[in-house]
């Protein structure tokens, strides 16, 4: 800044005693004496000189410091303004994956913790896997369980089937699907019309029973029933 200032008031000192000098030769024409043309040469620089400092210190003191707050202000309240806009807009609402949410939860602990004791480790896994594809919107699983189970009875796949339906808010008919998919050897014979229409009977012998939607699902001791474990 300092060196920007200089090299502007050499330029001004030179334009400004070019300036004296001419208007002191326009008096030197005039048929002046040359004492009083150097007078009046000295006298013209001053002025010009001390017209110089005086805009230059009005410019450095007063008008830059002004313009520099007004500037300073402007910026701060655009700053402010941006930063209040910000805080008013609404933090971006993260997706939930369907697998998150309560009822899925509380669906996924039922199924493993049902049938833990009754399917192997493997076929337990296979179920966990497929549910939850199925829950994701996948129709077309592999089956889980491709045995005969014993003591199971399919009024109990039937009422399973209805509980999870129920949280998960689907058709029967949809279950019906999934349940026929998984438990093929115990539901290969059942059309899937059947399944849909029994998956609320109570008719007949079951282990499993149905439990109101208004009521946790809470997993059922089904190994323990069918004495397995």
């Amino acid at each position: 800044m300092q060196k920007h200032l200089n090299a502007i008031r050499t330029v001004a000192l030179i334009c400004i005693a070019g300036k004296a000098v001419s208007i002191s030769f326009a008096g030197a024409e005039d048929g002046l004496p040359l004492s009083v043309t150097i007078n009046s040469l000295l006298i013209n620089f001053l002025l010009l000189t001390l017209l110089y400092f005086s805009v230059e210190f009005a410019v450095r003191f007063f008008i830059w410091p002004q313009t520099r707050s007004i500037h300073a202000i402007a910026v701060f309240r655009k700053n402010k303004k941006t930063a209040v806009a910000k805080a008013e807009e609404p933090e971006p609402v993260k997706p939930v994956s369907p697998l998150e949410t309560p009822k899925v939860k509380e669906v996924i602990a039922y199924t493993l913790g049902t049938f833990a004791g009754v399917l192997t480790n493997e076929e337990l896994m296979a179920l966990d896997k497929n549910l939850k594809a199925f829950i994701l919107g996948e129709r077309e699983l592999p089956a889980a369980v491709n045995r005969r189970i014993s003591h199971l009875r399919t009024n109990d796949i039937y009422h399973f089937g209805w509980n999870i339906a129920r949280r998960l808010k689907i058709s029967n008919d949809v279950m019906a699907v999934f349940l026929k998919s998984q438990f093929v050897w115990h539901l290969d014979d059942s059309a899937l019309s059947t399944i849909s229409k029994k998956l609320s009977y109570e008719i007949g012998k079951f282990t499993i029973p149905k439990v109101n939607p208004k009521e946790t699902l809470l997993p059922f001791p089904l190994a323990k029933e069918l004495g397995v474990c």
